[in-house]
This record gives C-alpha cells, structure tokens and sequence, in this order.
C-alpha cells in the first residue's frame, strides 16, 4: 500500500529522482569515489527522511484524539524518539499508543527481515560516516537504493497501523 501522506509521499518521490540523477552523474565521471560519496550523501538523506516520516506519522495519530493538550504531549514525548530508527525504538512508541500497534509491527518485521536490515544497514552508514569519516567510503548507489526501496514498506505498516 502506498504512502497515503501527501508530504511523505512526495518526499519518497525526491529522494527516487535524486537517486537516478546520481547515477547519472557517476557514470559521466571517470573516479569512482564520486558514486561511494554520492551514495554516502544520499543514505544521510534516506535516514533524515525516515526520522521525520516516521515522527510525522505519530504526529498526525495524536492529532486524530481532536484534543490539542493530549496532541501536544504526545509530540513532545516522542520527539526525538526515532533519531537513527531501529525495529525496537518504532515498537515501543507503537506500544505506548497500543500493544496490539506494536505486536502488530513486530509480527510483520522479525528482526533479521530484510526491511530491518536495509534500516539497520542505513543507520550504520550514517554512524560510519559520522564517527570514522569518509576515508574508507565503498557504498554503491545500487546498495543505497535497494535499501531506500527495502525501507518503505516499514513506513506504510507505520502509516497502517496508525490510521
């Protein structure tokens, strides 16, 4: 099912031309550190848009209880709480809503899924990035966008349960 929410949406669509772009232009260079830099960006990028999203979407649930205070806190609680997502930390604010959005997830996505790898895998790059820098940099974009296409179904479940 995809994306119902217009700004996700359009934001999945960005980073699938973003993509097509950068293969583009890596293949008109002759130095093959471009695409590994390119993929590096694009991955950061990836994960930004999957901490929003997913924040984005529990945002909206809150504002379904048409009760500003309770919306408010609810956005507050959960700020920050999927900065470099993992199955775990989206199962425990799924819980927090209901044990049945969380057993739910958890039953769709076993820990060694593939969507949970290509998420792990994600959150590892940015943390490589971050913590070793871009000395050793050998991400293909093909690796990149099987992730990015990998991730997706884990926002549709979110936006699924959630509505």
């Amino acid at each position: 099912m995809p994306i119902r929410n217009m700004e996700i949406s359009a934001k999945l669509v960005d980073i699938g031309a973003l993509l097509e772009d950068a293969k583009i232009w890596a293949a008109a260079q002759s130095d093959p550190s471009l695409a590994a830099h390119l993929a590096t960006y694009i991955d950061v990028y990836i994960l930004g848009v999957l901490e929003e999203s997913i924040e984005l979407l529990f945002r909206e649930r809150a504002y379904l209880a048409k009760d500003d205070c309770v919306a408010n806190y609810i956005r507050i609680d959960i700020k920050g709480s999927f900065k470099n997502p993992k199955r775990h930390s989206i199962g425990e604010v799924l819980k927090k809503f209901n044990p049945d959005f969380s057993n739910a997830f958890y039953t769709k996505f076993a820990p060694n899924c593939s969507e949970i790898e290509a998420l792990d895998s994600i959150n590892t790059i940015k943390q490589n990035l971050a913590h070793m820098g871009a000395y050793d940099l050998k991400l293909s974009l093909q690796d990149v966008e099987d992730y990015f296409n990998r991730v997706i179904p884990i926002m549709e479940e979110i936006e699924s349960i959630l509505s």
